[in-house]
This record gives C-alpha cells, sequence and structure tokens, in this order.
C-alpha cells in the first residue's frame, strides 16, 4: 500500500468519524452508570475498632497471617475504606500492597466521588494508588480531577491520570501514555491494557492514528501498542502500511496489533526472520 493509499484511506475513516460521531463513540462510553454513593457505608464503632485491629496484621509474618487479614478486612465491605485510607504510608515499612488489595476488593464504581474526595492527601502512595483506581472505574465525572494531575511532579501519578483520562477520550495527556508505551512497555502493559481495552473505540483510536502517521518510529511503535487495545477491527486497513514498514520495531508492533484485533495474544518477543514473515502472512489476509 502506498503512503497517498493509506492517507486517503485515514482520511475516509476520519470523514466517517465526522459523519457518524455517536456511532462511532458508542464502544467508548464510560463505564455504566451506577447509583453513586455521597458517604461511605457506616461501621459501627465497634466494627470500626475491629477492623483497625486485623489491619495491624497487615505486616505480620508468615504471609498467611496478612492474607486472612485482607480477607476479613475485605468482607468488612466498602464501609472499612475510611478506617484504610489514613493507614496508606510513604514509610518503607508499610503494609500498603495489602492495604490496596483490600480497597480494590471493596470499591467499585459506586465509590468513584468519594474516593476522588481523598485527592489531596500528603501520602504519595496514596496518590499514585488513588490515580491508577481512579483510571480503572472510567468515570466521565473524575476528568476533570483526572486532568489536573496529567502535570503531577510526581512520574506515576501524571502516568495514571494520562492513561485514565485517554480512556474517557481525552487525549490531553497522550504524550505521556506514549512515552510509557515507549520505555516502559515491560512494567505499564499490563495496566495499559486492563484501562484501555473497555475503551475500544473508531473515534478514539483515529486520533492515535493520526499522531502516529508522519511520527518516528520509536513513536509509531509506542502507538501501535495502544492501538492493540484502542483500534477496531474495521480499521485493520490501516496496518498494511506498517506491516511493509522497514524498520523492525514497528513491524513486530504491527503484528501483535493485527494479532489482537482478530483475537489473538500478542508476541513480545520476535526475532526479524519471524516477523518478516509474520508480516507477508497477515499482510494475505488484510
Amino acid at each position: 500500500m502506498t503512503r497517498l493509499t493509506t492517507n486517503l484511506t485515514l482520511a475516509s475513516l476520519f470523514a466517517l468519524a465526522g459523519a457518524a460521531p455517536a456511532a462511532l463513540c458508542q464502544e467508548a462510553k464510560p463505564s455504566a452508570r451506577v447509583d453513586k454513593l455521597t458517604e461511605w457505608p457506616e461501621l459501627k464503632k465497634s466494627a470500626r475498632d475491629r477492623a483497625r485491629a486485623v489491619a495491624k496484621q497487615l505486616r505480620k509474618k508468615p504471609e498467611e497471617v496478612r492474607a486472612a487479614a485482607v480477607d476479613k478486612l475485605a468482607a468488612m465491605g466498602a464501609g472499612v475504606a475510611p478506617v484504610l485510607i489514613p493507614l496508606v504510608s510513604d514509610r518503607p515499612q508499610s503494609a500498603n500492597e495489602q492495604l490496596f488489595e483490600v480497597l480494590d476488593r471493596v470499591t467499585d464504581g459506586r465509590h468513584a466521588a468519594l474516593l476522588g474526595r481523598e485527592a489531596q492527601r500528603k501520602s504519595v502512595a496514596w496518590r499514585r494508588y488513588l490515580t491508577r483506581r481512579l483510571a480503572s472505574l472510567r468515570d466521565a465525572e473524575l476528568l476533570p480531577l483526572l486532568r489536573s494531575k496529567l502535570a503531577d511532579k510526581d512520574e506515576e501519578i501524571a502516568f495514571y491520570a494520562a492513561l485514565g483520562a485517554l480512556a474517557l477520550g481525552d487525549v490531553a495527556g497522550l504524550e505521556t501514555v506514549l512515552k510509557a508505551a515507549r520505555e516502559r512497555w515491560d512494567d505499564r502493559r499490563a495496566v495499559i491494557r486492563s484501562v484501555l481495552t473497555p475503551a475500544r473505540a473508531a473515534a478514539l483510536s483515529l486520533k492515535i492514528w493520526e499522531r502516529i502517521g508522519a511520527a518516528r518510529s520509536t513513536d509509531k511503535m509506542a502507538g501501535l501498542r495502544l492501538l492493540r487495545y484502542l483500534a477496531t477491527r474495521e480499521q485493520k486497513v490501516l496496518l498494511r502500511s506498517y506491516l511493509e514498514a522497514p524498520d523492525f520495531a514497528v513491524k513486530r508492533e504491527a503484528i501483535n496489533t493485527t494479532r489482537a484485533l482478530h483475537g489473538l495474544e500478542p508476541i513480545e518477543k520476535l526475532s526479524s526472520f519471524q516477523a518478516i514473515n509474520l508480516a507477508k502472512q497477515w499482510l494475505q489476509k488484510l
């Protein structure tokens, strides 16, 4: 496929997006609306005291004791959150990992606004967790909060904010997410996949295609990694020029994006010989 043909194809897809934005954006709706809580479920004083006592076991050994404590706290429900959140600490000997596991288990979209109220806490560990959790909830009402953290001086917080905003269709932090996909793919891949996959939509992915069309190879590579989770099957024709790319990294990521659009798992470790052969095979199928 020539560059002219690719550009025409991209232009036609953008025209389609402009002609029927509602239809294209249907796939990228935020998480289904839920009845949001305005206050945490209330625990009796005896239950709060018990929660604090159990929380002390989160730092004990052996591992079985910590795991049992996590289960006990999770069984108490979302009302335990106000007890546990202040226990998150930046100290080396913290129980943050276990506290976050409990909070992941007891909170969902109903608690998004309640979690958002905790955004000003001083603990960096807490604010990192909170931004990641809010990104995963994909609540459009929290987009202003996520956008306010795009320039946070903490790299982790800024990344999660950018990722969460992108999942809501906002590309203000796209460069931050592309950088993560380019430079820290091994440790960012799992969270990028979990947050972006539910956001798959033509209108949003077209913004990525447009961004990488004339970009350098490393940005094409990063963009294709995001497109694994955002592109739609109707856009697979756009992958032809990337499958034909002379740059091995671009070709490899084009193969993996193509695989993802066909319901197959990516192959992270590909030799140049494998990539050449697989690219030829996929070009025959597109």
